[in-house]
């Protein structure tokens, strides 16, 4: 696997971009099925739509909300664009969810309606299923966008835990070393017609991979 293989751009291009998948269970109005080629344009508009605001590659993105299509179009998008996505546990407390965000210096907070309030006031806020001006679909930019290469050992996204005790700290994890985890799981994955259901958070390690593996570029 090459370390200039960027973990964003996963989406699998071999297979039909009109075939499905994902489907968001927890979508307004009920589930909502995503094609490869949906997955791929919209994790793309969220790369060019963060560079018109003026981000810039290193730069970390947190996004505190719920499971859904969004949360992952967005995590795709942030690191295509060369950012560093900070998923957060929203069930932790506020005060820590404040620290967390000064730790690790966020520039955009992506969250959803539900979670919003918990976001401290200063921070620049996107909103999943807002249909106002700081909703999620007025970031979007559609087009196309060269994904950007990632250096050997560059940092992908930041996961951060507190193991048994303590603060909670955050955890660097590169492009390449993730792209491995993906590897090892496509060796044990199910046949390609079978359907997985990711219970599991998505801003846990083992949610991100278990979705990754459906999409993983063959």
């Amino acid at each position: 696997m090459s370390d200039l293989f960027n973990l964003g751009d996963l989406v699998d291009r071999s297979a039909a971009s009109d075939s499905i998948a994902l489907i968001d269970l927890g979508a307004i109005g009920g589930p909502r099925e995503y094609s490869h080629g949906d997955l791929d344009a919209a994790a793309q508009a969220v790369a060019r739509g963060l560079v018109a605001r003026g981000y810039g590659r290193g730069d970390h993105i947190a996004i505190l909300a719920a499971n859904s299509a969004d949360f992952l179009i967005a995590y795709l998008g942030t690191m295509r664009a060369g950012m560093i996505s900070i998923p957060i546990n929203h069930k932790f407390p506020a005060e820590t969810i404040e620290f967390i965000l000064r730790d690790a210096d966020c520039k955009l907070i992506f969250t959803d309606v539900e979670r919003a309030p918990v976001v401290p006031e200063g921070y620049d806020v996107v909103v999943f299923r807002d249909e106002g001006p700081g909703g999620f679909a007025m970031l979007l930019d559609p087009g196309p966008f060269e994904t950007v290469k990632p250096g050997a050992g560059e940092v992908a996204m930041f996961l951060y835990t507190s193991g048994s005790t303590g603060r909670p700290k955050g955890v660097p994890l590169t492009h390449a070393g993730h792209l491995w985890v993906i590897e090892m799981r496509i060796k044990r994955r199910p046949d390609p017609d079978h359907r997985m259901l990711v219970a599991a958070p998505l801003y846990h390690m083992n949610g991100l991979a278990i979705c990754k593996v459906r999409w993983r570029r063959i």
